[in-house]
């Protein structure tokens, strides 16, 4: 019997490591490891964001401002009224918030397809203590931008894709988003910080993305696992006088919570 020879394979290249700058999750515990977005590595809840959204990898930001908000998983189609109770720190809760608009008839399920009607559920919260007002029109605008700055918080309805960030399916993924503050990069781009209830990750997204799914919501569409079921709304639809296209709540003030700061100018 022959025997082959099987030559020795070379030796492994000796590559360098590359150095991470890891830091401690104070919150989960976890570490994050990243290259990019060191600016800010003190808060490894923004870096990662800043990273996944591929925003102010390897400069910092001109500005980043965002009120500090724990965020609030949804249960059923009830992310208006999250919203609401993750600006008001979790009291009343969601459920809370669905029961007394379902009450005055303004769901079924736990949808919200009016804005006015969210904004007046809001109104009417004991521990509201700030000012709002319903905006109508394009979200990439002065006033929006302005408002951010001046710290303002915006609750606003749009598409939500598969990782929840911004999308355009003419509504059929409509979804609600609490906007607590805004980041400006080198190049002067205004981008929106936003909790919402599918997700615990804080998300960084364009402004203008967010206008545009935001003024795109003109049809209602059946969820998948709510079929049969009856949803209520308003009268000429979500892209009626009433409902969800170009509109969104301002609120003023009435944020008690700490907040974010970050300045390169």
């Amino acid at each position: 019997m022959s025997h082959e020879i099987i030559p020795i394979p070379p030796p492994v290249p000796n590559f360098s490591p590359v150095a991470f700058h890891t830091r401690q999750n104070p919150t989960s515990g976890c570490t994050v490891d990243f290259q990019e977005c060191l600016w800010a590595s003190q808060y490894p809840e923004v870096q990662k964001s800043c990273f996944l959204a591929r925003v102010c990898e390897h400069r910092p930001p001109k500005k980043c401002f965002f009120h500090r908000v724990e965020s609030i998983l949804q249960e059923g189609p009830t992310c208006g009224f999250v919203t609401i109770s993750m600006y008001l720190g979790g009291l009343p809760t969601p459920d809370e918030l669905f029961q007394e608009a379902k009450r005055r008839g303004f769901t079924a399920m736990g949808e919200m397809f009016s804005a006015g009607n969210l904004m007046e559920i809001l109104l009417d919260q004991p521990a509201f203590s700030g000012r709002c007002h319903l905006f109508e029109g394009d979200l990439n605008c002065d006033e929006i931008r302005n408002a951010l700055q001046s710290e303002a918080c915006l609750i606003v309805p749009y598409d939500s894709d598969v990782n929840h960030t911004p999308c355009l399916r003419s509504g059929h993924k409509a979804h609600w988003a609490l906007v607590i503050g805004y980041l400006i990069d080198e190049k002067d781009e205004f981008y929106v910080i936003a909790r919402q209830g599918k997700s615990r990750l804080l998300g960084v997204w364009s402004l203008s993305s967010l206008a545009e799914s935001n003024g795109n919501l003109t049809e209602f569409s059946q969820p998948k696992q709510h079929q049969g079921k009856d949803f209520m709304l308003p009268e000429g639809g979500i892209a009626g006088p009433q409902g969800l296209c170009h509109r969104a709540i301002i609120i003023h003030g009435g944020f008690q919570g700490n907040q974010f700061r970050f300045s390169n100018q």
